[in-house]
């Protein structure tokens, strides 16, 4: 298994192997897993090559991951058992899944989500950058996950006790460079999915 890269040494976050529960810890905003893509990188290059797209799908984890469409079986399988780790983790029966293709600047903002906590790993190109905690939220300060690794990022709505992780999407059109970025989250919260649903609503019919 890989090692932490020297400048992530001393940060709060979790050594190899990850223990994905210490994410409940109030001091810990981010769990970084390290991992071998395996023979996923031609695939997930050959994805990012037809860059930009947007699969999404929720429900069950197998009704989810089927919703991503035609993926080779290699990647599906892999979304799989992510999610069926971040199911187990997060104790829900439902997840919502997004399947990237980036090649513009989107996200590149520093920023939190109003989530409780979100998976994100990068198949192919640069992974997310973070700020590490008690850290001034400039680019500065910012620090590269390692293509492949999985990271849980806590957000917002975990618990308001807690710390929640800064972060950014890379520039990838910037860099000239396609990305392919898993993201696996919990459902909505009812009240915030109703939310959605009225301005969806509200807006006009486009012609």
């Amino acid at each position: 298994m890989a090692s932490l890269p020297r400048h992530l040494a001393s940060e709060t976050i979790v050594s190899p192997p990850a223990d994905w529960e210490a994410i409940r810890d109030a001091d810990c905003p981010l769990v970084l897993e390290p991992r071998d893509l395996a023979g996923l990188e031609a695939l997930s290059e050959g994805l990012a090559s037809t860059a930009p797209f947007e699969l999404r799908a929720e429900g069950a984890v197998a009704e989810a991951v089927a919703g991503l469409g035609d993926l080779p079986l290699q990647l599906r399988q892999d979304i799989q058992r992510l999610a069926n780790r971040f199911a187990a983790l997060m104790a829900v029966p439902t997840v919502r899944i997004r399947l990237e293709g980036v090649v513009s600047n989107a996200c590149r903002k520093i920023h939190s989500d109003n989530t409780d906590v979100r998976l994100i790993t990068t198949y192919c190109g640069p992974g997310t950058d973070y700020i590490p905690r008690d850290m001034e939220p400039e680019e500065r300060n910012l620090q590269r996950i390692p293509t492949g690794w999985v990271a849980l990022f806590k957000g917002r709505s975990f618990d308001p006790a807690h710390a929640f992780c800064l972060h950014r999407s890379p520039p990838a059109a910037d860099m000239d460079v396609a990305r392919l970025v898993l993201v696996i989250d919990t459902p909505l919260k009812p009240e915030l999915a109703a939310l959605l649903r009225g301005q969806h609503q509200a807006e006009p019919t486009k012609p």
